[in-house]
């Protein structure tokens, strides 16, 4: 992992207001991320904290005892399913989260993942229980916000939209507005990336010649997985998609995923 490190932090910051702030956290197994807000002004911005401190605070003991206006909280899921919300009966969920093949440590999430689907997803305990002390909180998927934020910039059926963590990417295709595909892999390197950005393709039957790679996350457009993904795909790009406002020395598209879960509300 790398080492942990708050990489923002506005001189507008003073957790005496933060009765008036957004506190968003992404919460993975082994870390977290960490994001204040003040409507969409980006006011600190913090990467892979192990989820320790969010059990007993040491190193972000002020901002993780503030007392915020709202606790937005993206868990990761070990396994989910997507369902029309046509189909969706609350009732049956616990029927549905069967196919996910739920253990005695993992706790189902039912929630509306936009204006066509619900998702349903499995969620290690431990994530639960690392969060519980948190007032005014509402719990989300870890990538809904990500999922909320790609139709503004209007996405065409030929577009991967790339949002990429330390071992795992999440890979959405839009068509007509709605999702058309959406799925998470583990990676360990830039050729198994490509290597999925492919196998989507073939199931969205899609030549990796005629699609784009849209971006965001633990990328940037020198580093080896940019350029190796350039070998193989018409274009690729950094994301622009923006939510949150801030300095232009911050590279927004890096907390893309963790600014959007500002929409999950």
């Amino acid at each position: 992992m790398s080492e942990n490190k708050t990489l923002y932090t506005s001189t507008d910051l003073s957790l005496n207001q933060a009765n008036s702030y957004t506190l968003l956290l992404q919460v993975e197994p082994n870390s977290f991320n960490y994001a204040i807000v003040h409507g969409k002004q980006l006011l600190s911005w913090g990467e892979n904290f192990s989820t320790d401190e969010l059990r007993d605070p040491n190193l972000l003991r002020d901002i993780l005892t503030a007392n915020y206006k709202q606790v937005i909280t993206g868990l990761a899921a070990e396994a989910f399913t997507l369902l029309p919300k046509s189909l969706y009966e609350p009732e049956r969920a616990n029927e549905i989260a069967r196919l996910l093949d739920v253990k005695e440590t993992e706790k189902v999430f039912a929630q509306e993942l936009n204006d066509d689907n619900v998702i349903i997803y499995k969620v290690d305990e431990s994530l639960t229980y690392a969060v519980k002390d948190f007032d005014n909180q509402s719990i989300c998927h870890i990538d809904a916000g990500f999922i909320k934020a790609i139709p503004n910039d209007y996405p065409t059926s030929n577009t991967l939209y790339l949002s990429i963590g330390h071992d795992m990417a999440s890979v959405v295709n839009y068509k007509y507005n709605k999702v058309r595909f959406y799925n998470t892999f583990s990676i360990k390197n830039h050729e198994e990336l490509a290597y999925f950005c492919a196998l989507v393709a073939k199931e969205l039957e899609l030549e990796p010649k005629d699609m784009r790679l849209v971006l965001s996350g633990e990328i940037n457009d020198t580093d080896g997985y940019f350029n190796y993904l350039k070998e193989f795909f018409g274009q690729v790009r950094i994301s622009n998609i923006t939510v949150l406002e801030a300095p232009y020395t911050v590279p927004l598209h890096k907390l893309l995923a963790l600014g959007a879960l500002s929409l999950c509300v």
